[in-house]
């Protein structure tokens, strides 16, 4: 009689009874079930799929409008920089007249600078007025500068620039201040 197969002895009550097959190791056919058991464990283990992570908490509609809000803010504002220092090269600054080699690209420019006039988009550099702390802007250094009776923005390194009365960025400005007179505190 051929012993027991595998699965015999698996669904034996207790396959060390089997009397009738004493020649069959018994001890082998459980280490080998433990063994098969080990690997299925293992198995599992690494079949496991973690748990996805949590879903990041969605932002309210009041902040990504925010966040859009403010990405479009730097967006818009840095066109605005640049189209106005691009008109800045364009311009004599003795006559504020378009210079001569550039005056067919001024147009484009100043046809850019009027669109954004109608959408409500106002850019002042405050360059020859009077400064004063409540003016939107940033002061990058005060500057003893001839000929300037009062604090005066004498350079703007940026414009201030509002759309609909909503401020979208600070002018950074150099201030000249007279001669012999100690920096504002």
């Amino acid at each position: 009689m051929p012993p027991p197969s595998l699965l015999a002895q698996i669904f034996a009550r207790d396959p060390r009874k089997l009397v009738r097959f004493p020649e069959y190791p018994v001890d082998t056919a459980l280490a080998e079930l433990r063994n098969l058991l080990d690997h299925v464990e293992q198995a599992k283990k690494l079949a496991e799929v973690p748990a996805p992570a949590p879903a990041p908490e969605k932002a309210s509609p009041e902040e990504a409008s925010a966040a859009l809000s403010d990405t479009f803010s730097q967006t818009v504002s840095g066109l605005i920089t640049q189209i106005w220092r691009a008109k800045g090269k364009m311009v004599d600054p003795v006559t504020g007249e378009p210079k001569e080699e550039t005056k067919r690209a001024y147009r484009h420019v100043e046809s850019a600078l009027d669109a954004l006039t109608q959408m409500g988009v106002t850019l002042n550099d405050w360059v020859n007025q009077p400064y004063d702390p409540g003016l939107p802007v940033k002061v990058i250094t005060f500057q003893p500068t001839p000929g300037v009776m009062r604090d005066t923005v004498v350079e703007a390194v940026k414009p201030t620039v509002v759309w609909k009365d909503r401020l979208l960025q600070l002018g950074e400005v150099v201030v000249g201040i007279p001669p012999n007179t100690e920096k504002p505190q």
